[in-house]
């Protein structure tokens, strides 16, 4: 079972919340915000049990409210999810909290409701929630887990404390990989690729696929500065195959280009993300010019926004990596 040490990173969030909790002043209602998989959720559920914990809100593990949570069937933690749709609707919010939010704890100090995807709320969902909100039991506590506080309403955001979660060191990504057992070889890819996400690090980690993939993809950035313009049309249809993993191809496009603006403005590859690549990305470095790689950074963040904008994803592909190849 989880606690706040099994945590990777957001000291200064972990730490303020155990303050909190010595002092006995937490508020009502917090969002835990941040990238997927970079670990709001847990600490939201290890917050929760804290605030349960019969033994000063450490929490235990070993109390029975501990255990409770750690077996799924807390009676006085409540997990909000929609039922038939995606995204908790106006009926899921006056059903699963508004009602049952005036019904005392069944055996413990609080009753908590923990929303995930909070963010994906209809703005309906979040105005029934206000009204808990505005006037909550004494009791109730409300646990908010989201990826965008910002589609958030302005009067749900008031009175909630925001907990911005950060993404994570690379470092300390491949530190807990390595903890975990994993090698070099394994755990560094895995925590570049990653983008300070400790979920997607270790998805990759144990991806079979993943180290085939991202050769794949440097030979294909590895081939951009030869390429004419029938040349990219086919590097396009190359990357379809990683079109269910476009945010992992991105990142590492992202971290290359990085690098290569570093050896590019520097000569030196001591401040190198992907050290395991820097021969390869210090030659394609030499053969692009400063100009071409800024703007191929520009080009991939635009293909990131394109995609999140439900943009066709092969006519994505084709302009980025002309924009990537000067074009």
């Amino acid at each position: 079972m989880h606690n706040f040490s099994d945590i990777c990173g957001h000291e200064a969030i972990i730490l303020s919340l155990q303050k909190s909790l010595g002092l006995g002043n937490h508020s009502h209602a917090y969002i835990f915000d941040g990238i997927e998989g970079v670990g709001k959720g847990l600490l939201a559920g290890v917050f929760a049990k804290a605030l349960q914990c019969e033994e000063n809100y450490k929490p235990c593990n070993e109390c029975i409210s501990c255990k409770a949570f750690g077996a799924s069937n807390h009676p006085d933690i409540i997990y909000v999810a929609p039922k038939g749709t995606s995204s908790l609707g106006v009926d899921d919010i006056r059903e699963q909290i508004n009602q049952a939010a005036h019904i005392r704890p069944y055996k413990y100090k609080y009753k908590i409701f923990i929303l995930d995807n909070a963010d994906k709320m209809t703005p309906q969902a979040q105005n029934a929630l206000l009204k808990t909100l505005e006037e909550p039991p004494s009791y109730a506590v409300f646990l908010l887990v989201s990826e965008n506080f910002h589609n958030f309403l302005p009067t749900i955001i008031s009175r909630c404390v925001i907990l911005r979660l950060k993404p994570i060191n690379i470092k300390k990504v491949e530190a807990y990989l390595a903890d975990l057992g994993y090698g070099f070889s394994d755990a560094h890819p895995a925590a570049v690729v990653s983008s300070g996400s400790i979920g997607a690090a270790l998805m990759l980690v144990n991806d079979e696929n993943f180290k085939e993939d991202r050769k794949e993809i440097g030979d294909i950035l590895n081939s951009l500065p030869d390429s004419n313009l029938w040349d990219i049309l086919l590097l396009a249809k190359k990357l379809e195959k990683f079109k269910d993993n476009s945010v992992r191809m991105l990142n590492f496009m992202h971290s290359w280009y990085r690098d290569a603006l570093v050896h590019k403005a520097t000569g030196e590859t001591d401040y190198f993300i992907q050290t395991d690549l820097s021969d390869n990305i210090k030659l394609f470095s030499d053969q692009m010019s400063f100009k071409k790689l800024v703007c191929g950074v520009d080009s991939i963040l635009g293909a990131g926004y394109s995609l999140k904008s439900n943009g066709n994803y092969l006519l994505t592909m084709e302009v980025m990596l002309m924009k990537m190849a000067g074009f």
